[in-house]
């Protein structure tokens, strides 16, 4: 049987014709100035990952007023500072989002400190994959207990203790979207993240929710993790959601507020649409295949 190619969980997946890889002129911010962060201040939770570092590197080509960087592990946040080389400020918090406590001090510092807080991503998570009843209970609510009760508290926390103005952005996955044997865990517990963006899109009105599948990232510098049956997929740039992230902190990004959507999609293309987009909800979860009404579905036989 011949291997599957290599963009077999990329291309089909696609909402525009562009598919991208790579940082682009769009999402750049070393190149488009529309991107530039100068008065901006950004909090990365989940700081020391791929995906989580990339953000930050992202966010200092940018220029942003701050960088707060986030983790459990003091000694990996102060090797990302350091990696960092940054010209923006930084402000390094161990924290775990587990705790409501903790993302709610992380708050009350970057408030402390900067007196603001503008943009919000969160780039961590957990993948305890295994058919249910082969893995412990425990293993399987990790997912909920980090991909969702994590997210919720960051959110919490950001509306409560620093008003929820502002730009939340959540990494979530594909695996939210599909069935696969052993992915009962993470695949419920990243769409039940989407569904909190979209609930919290229209709880919030001063919050604007982004729900970002990153790719299938390439582990660069001892930073991120490739799940092994999906190495030969494995072709996107950490830069790429980093760069996105830039992106949709602008307001050329608001007809996608409590969506959605792949860093591999071209957003230039996507603003071309953003009218059809909000209209018919391209960028929101369906209920069911079949379509409900008054008249029941139109059965074809």
């Amino acid at each position: 049987m011949a291997a599957p190619p290599s963009d077999a969980y990329t291309t089909p997946f696609q909402l525009t014709k562009s598919m991208h890889r790579d940082v682009y002129s769009a999402i750049d911010p070393a190149t488009n100035k529309e991107l530039s962060a100068t008065d901006k201040v950004i909090i990365v939770f989940g700081a020391t990952s791929g995906l989580g570092f990339a953000t930050a590197k992202s966010w200092n080509t940018a220029g942003a007023k701050g960088i707060v960087l986030v983790g459990r592990n003091s000694e990996g946040l102060q090797k990302a500072e350091k990696d960092l080389a940054a010209k923006s400020e930084v402000l390094s918090i161990t924290a775990d989002v587990g705790s409501v406590a903790d993302t709610d001090a992380v708050f009350k510092k970057t408030l402390e400190k900067f007196g603001r807080v503008d943009v919000v991503v969160t780039a961590f998570g957990a993948m305890a994959v295994a058919p249910v009843g082969a893995q412990e209970p425990a293993a399987w609510w990790e997912n909920f207990e980090v991909n969702t009760k994590g997210v919720y508290h960051v959110a919490h926390s950001y509306i409560t203790v620093a008003g929820g103005n502002g730009t939340l952005i959540n990494m979530v996955s594909l695996a939210a979207s599909f069935v696969a044997p052993g992915m009962s865990g993470y695949s419920a517990s990243k769409l039940a993240v989407i569904r909190l963006g979209e609930i919290l899109d229209v709880e919030q009105p001063g919050l604007r929710v982004f729900s970002i599948h990153p790719g299938i990232v390439i582990a660069e510098n001892g930073r991120g993790a490739v799940f092994e049956p999906f190495r030969p997929f494995t072709h996107d740039t950490a830069a790429l959601t980093g760069g996105l992230t830039t992106y949709l902190a602008t307001p050329k990004a608001d007809f996608l507020k409590g969506g959605y959507l792949h860093a591999n999609w071209d957003v230039v293309e996507l603003e071309k649409h953003k009218d059809e987009i909000v209209e018919k909800k391209l960028a929101k979860l369906a209920f069911l295949n079949g379509q409900l009404g008054p008249e029941g579905h139109p059965w074809s036989s």
